[in-house]
């Protein structure tokens, strides 16, 4: 795996993880587990992944750009520092047209899903999602 890719992936959560609300770990863990199995698939979390880039893009050009990024952020009253938000759409911007398209949104989500599936058995458990999250997170 590129190894800039899972620093992408880590921007992309912590500038905007919760970028649709202050949901805890929990509960967005819950909206992923779709069939109720305690468990997300990479299928389950490829759904979530377009539900929320489909949210972010405001104006519906298929692309996320800083000031869809910082807007949504605005509204949800969380900090939106454009140069967190400009690294990272950069770091996740692989055609570099300063923009998150649905397909670069997509690889991010698949490197995040790999990345906090500890035990590589292509499933996400809670615990994981915690574990990945790192101290303090909710």
């Amino acid at each position: 795996m590129d190894p800039i890719r899972p620093l992408a992936a880590l921007a992309i959560f912590a500038c905007c993880g919760n970028a649709l609300g202050a949901e805890s770990i929990h509960d967005r863990f819950m909206s992923m587990d779709t069939n109720h199995d305690g468990r997300v698939d990479a299928q389950e979390h490829a759904a979530a992944a377009s539900a929320m880039f489909k949210q972010l893009d405001l104006n519906l050009d298929g692309a996320i750009s800083v000031d869809e990024m910082q807007a949504t952020r605005k509204a949800m009253d969380q900090p939106a520092d454009e140069a967190q938000v400009r690294q990272a759409i950069a770091a996740m911007d692989r055609n570099g047209d300063g923009r998150v398209d649905a397909q670069e949104h997509l690889a991010m989500a698949t490197a995040l899903f790999k990345r906090t599936d500890a035990n590589q058995d292509s499933y996400v458990t809670e615990a994981e999602m915690k574990q990945a999250a790192g101290p303090g997170a909710n």
